[in-house]
């Protein structure tokens, strides 16, 4: 998600969603634009922590202080100076970007496409390259995911939905809030003070690679949750490692309007195994009250900043899969000045 959680909603289902895995590689990857707006070579991060922690601390730290200070009506003036503050700091550094147009304004989307037939087309071919990509996907679960090839293939993705400029993006960076993102199914976030990536401790290796590209797309300046996902998956597929593809294509499958009951052949075992996974995961880890309470909050956020869906626009990426066709490179196709 963009700002505060990426609820998953870790529902014990076929399809469950993302829950993202902390990580703490110290590389960050920056973008130049070299001919093709790919991203090209790490650099070392001089802070290997959350800078967002710290401006949440400051602002904590701050209060406390002009409140144990003063112990007047002063505090309370005090402490609204100090919120208005971060919340001017926080429209100018990324809130604005809910004010963006969606995407589909920018592609060559056709309503006619997103129909019962295509989306059931579309979620037999993913349960099929699931099931294809399985072996080679598990052989590289214990692999670091390279996350230099990640960015080579997410960068041309957000650049030709409407980005003429290079993003930024870095290696997550853990955080203080893992442990609420843990118990609430709290995917990932990213700090809209200075953009960084923090992702949940407890995400499975096959969730990683689309978690990773969800989020950069948001510090891409994408802040709805359907076209993050769309990217993310776009991303994924793209890659030539096979467990990103399945990242991908698993993902994807968990947006998709379900079957109304699957069979264990529909599945090889290998995948059946994924699913139970994140349900052990889920059960060990939610806490049902607080993760309705969280969601309730953000679904609430989502609506204040002109996302009329709210928490269910993490699954309007079907519409955004069925409605966009792709080129020979799987990116979207644009629209032409004729086609507008």
């Amino acid at each position: 998600m963009g700002v505060g959680v990426d609820q998953a909603g870790r529902e014990d289902r076929i399809g469950p969603a993302q829950a993202q895995l902390w990580c703490v590689e110290e590389l960050q990857f920056r973008a130049r634009a070299d001919g093709e707006g790919l991203l090209s070579g790490p650099e070392l991060v001089v802070a290997e922590w959350s800078l967002g922690d710290l401006a949440g601390l400051l602002a904590v730290g701050l209060i406390a202080w002009r409140v144990v200070a003063l112990r007047d009506w002063r505090a309370l003036v005090d402490a609204l100076a100090i919120l208005a503050l971060f919340a001017v700091w926080f429209e100018v550094a990324w809130g604005w970007n809910y004010q963006r147009s969606p995407v589909e304004t920018r592609m060559q989307y056709d309503a006619a496409r997103v129909n019962p037939q295509a989306a059931d087309a579309l979620r037999a071919r993913a349960m099929a390259e699931m099931n294809a990509l399985a072996p080679a996907a598990h052989a590289r679960a214990s692999e670091p995911l390279d996350l230099g090839a990640l960015a080579f293939f997410w960068t041309p993705v957000v650049r030709r939905a409407g980005n003429d400029w290079t993003p930024i993006v870095s290696a997550p960076k853990p955080t203080i809030a893992d442990p609420f993102m843990n118990a609430t199914g709290t995917s990932g976030f990213i700090n809209p003070f200075f953009l960084t990536v923090q992702l949940a401790s407890d995400l499975l290796w096959f969730e990683r690679p689309f978690a990773l590209s969800h989020e950069w797309s948001h510090v891409a300046a994408y802040a709805r949750e359907d076209e993050a996902n769309y990217f993310a998956i776009l991303t994924c597929l793209r890659s030539k490692d096979p467990a990103v593809r399945y990242s991908g294509w698993f993902e994807l499958f968990t947006y998709l309007p379900p079957k109304a009951h699957y069979e264990r052949s529909d599945f090889v075992p290998l995948v059946w195994e994924d699913f139970r996974a994140l349900q052990e995961r889920n059960a060990r880890h939610i806490n049902v009250s607080l993760a309705h309470f969280s969601w309730g909050a953000y679904n609430e956020y989502l609506k204040t900043n002109r996302i009329a869906a709210g928490v269910t626009n993490y699954d309007e990426v079907t519409r955004l899969m069925l409605g966009i066709p792709l080129d020979g490179d799987g990116l979207p196709l644009a629209r032409t000045a004729t086609a507008r």
